[in-house]
């Protein structure tokens, strides 16, 4: 996997993370990152970008931008998203109760699980005005003998 980053800005609306995840698609592909790992990025910044369009704001505070940067390093792919809506640590969230049935279930809660579950390091933090969450996850390198 070559070392590389982006940075990008969206609008705030759910008709953009299907430009996110086609970004996120070319992305891992230049940067020779697995399919399995492609998709679990995919799935989870889809699931918290969608959060942040959805509930982000309240009352006069509105999300007015969503910042990504993703930047890969050797073993690793390492995601920031920032926006400008309320406070939010998605990290404090109770878990949803997987274990009762889908008409007993609370709504929600679902996304940041993905999140949390697939993802191997997930950070938040209040900077400023600004959520900042980061994401990590481990890239398996394809061995030399699969390579050729």
């Amino acid at each position: 996997m070559r070392p590389g980053s982006l940075s990008t800005k969206f609008d705030v609306s759910l008709f953009e993370t299907g430009r996110l995840s086609e970004m996120i698609r070319r992305f891992g592909a230049w940067h020779g990152m697995p399919e399995d790992t492609i998709f679990v990025v995919n799935l989870s910044l889809d699931e918290l970008v969608t959060n942040i369009v959805v509930h982000g704001g309240q009352g006069d505070l509105q999300v007015h931008e969503i910042m990504l940067r993703i930047r890969t390093e050797k073993d690793k792919v390492s995601i920031e998203i920032e926006d400008d809506g309320r406070a939010f640590n998605p990290l404090d969230a109770p878990e949803p109760d997987l274990s009762a049935s889908l008409m007993d279930r609370e709504p929600g809660g679902l996304g940041i699980h993905l999140a949390r579950t697939l993802m191997d390091q997930i950070f938040y933090q209040r900077v400023g005005q600004r959520n900042l969450l980061t994401l990590t996850k481990r890239v398996q390198r394809a061995s030399a003998t699969a390579a050729s």
